[in-house]
């Protein structure tokens, strides 16, 4: 336990300094330019992100079995965002952070389809990425000279999304369950891993099974929440167009595409690390430099960028304290009638 403080204050630190050092270099007074020229448009970029967070919502809902969609729309919007905070504060990010959205979801539905719920959107969002993250280091490899260190490390990422592709793949192919294996491994091995689990193994399996059969089950709704999912990522990329296009006054879809495809690998090899500090300014720099911009234009983008995260975390920190007072008082009072009929 220890140990793992030291690896989280280590990380903390050393993205801290990397954040420091990186605005150093590129002098406060640019980065403040650059803001500053963006002026009224940060309300657009707050629009872009809350329409990302419209499209991520709507691929959650339908991702909820029809007849447990017991849940408003806007109640499923806020629970979001509050995950969203979660996930970008905290060193364990999306793990902590979707499992505070499935919690506070199982206080609605049931906790199995609350559970599949998030694994079936966030495996929908996991592909769409890939599919984002595969095309843009195709073009950025393919299109621009790069150093060899770079074009490696982008090959590496490139090998290890197909290669996490064909496992999922083939764990969804086979209707591999995961984590029944696993819990049937330790128990083989005498290990205790907890009476309420072991009391919750009938929703365990009912979980996997959820989320097996629902691609098979609605084809439909799995089409609509994978296409919702790339549209939203594609709003990174109309992000990343107007700010370059507002603080250097030249952008072009490619390298906004690029830079957004960067963009995704930070925060998937970097999500431990809270709000990405120091590294999101450091891979956009990299990533602005090589495809025709100067280094402060990467650095400062993703403070824009970061400015806006800070506003969705926010909204998301007071809707976690009226959640918070909400759920508090349901379990006081008697079950509402979407609990009360589970």
């Amino acid at each position: 336990m220890i140990e793992q403080h030291k690896f989280k204050l280590i990380a903390l630190l050393a993205g801290l300094g990397l954040f420091v050092l990186l605005i150093q270099r590129t002098g406060p007074g640019t980065i403040a330019a650059r803001i500053w020229q963006v002026g009224a448009g940060f309300l657009f970029l707050i629009l872009i992100s809350g329409f990302r967070h419209v499209l991520r919502t709507i691929a959650w809902y339908c991702s909820i079995e029809p007849q447990e969609r017991q849940v408003r729309f806007l109640d499923l919007f806020g629970i979001r965002l509050v995950g969203e905070a979660v996930t970008d504060l905290t060193f364990l990010g999306p793990l902590l952070g979707e499992t505070v959205k499935g919690l506070t979801l199982s206080r609605r539905i049931s906790a199995e389809h609350s559970a599949s719920s998030v694994v079936i959107e966030n495996l929908a969002y996991s592909f769409a990425t890939g599919l984002i993250i595969a095309s843009g280091l195709v073009l950025f490899v393919s299109g621009f000279a790069l150093p060899s260190p770079v074009r490696t490390a982008g090959l590496v990422v490139m090998g290890v999304l197909f290669l996490f592709g064909f496992l999922i793949g083939l764990i969804v192919k086979k209707r591999y369950r995961v984590v029944g294996k696993v819990l049937d491994g330790l128990e083989r091995l005498k290990i205790d891993w907890g009476s309420r689990l072991q009391a919750r193994r009938d929703e365990v399996d009912r979980f996997e099974e959820n989320v097996h059969d629902f691609c098979r089950r609605h084809k439909a709704e799995s089409l609509l929440i994978l296409l919702a999912e790339i549209v939203a990522i594609l709003t990174g990329v109309l992000e990343a167009y107007i700010i370059l296009s507002l603080t250097v006054h030249r952008s072009s879809f490619l390298a906004a595409f690029i830079i957004e495809a960067v963009n995704r690998i930070v925060n998937l090899f970097f999500a431990f690390v809270p709000l990405r500090l120091g590294v999101d300014e450091g891979g956009t720099a990299l990533v602005v430099k090589a495809v025709g911009y100067g280094a402060a234009e990467g650095v400062s983008l993703a403070i824009i960028r970061k400015i806006r995260t800070l506003f969705w975390v926010g909204a998301g920190l007071l809707l976690a304290a009226h959640y918070s007072v909400a759920l508090r008082g349901a379990g006081n009072k008697d079950a509402s009638p979407a609990v009360a009929s589970k």
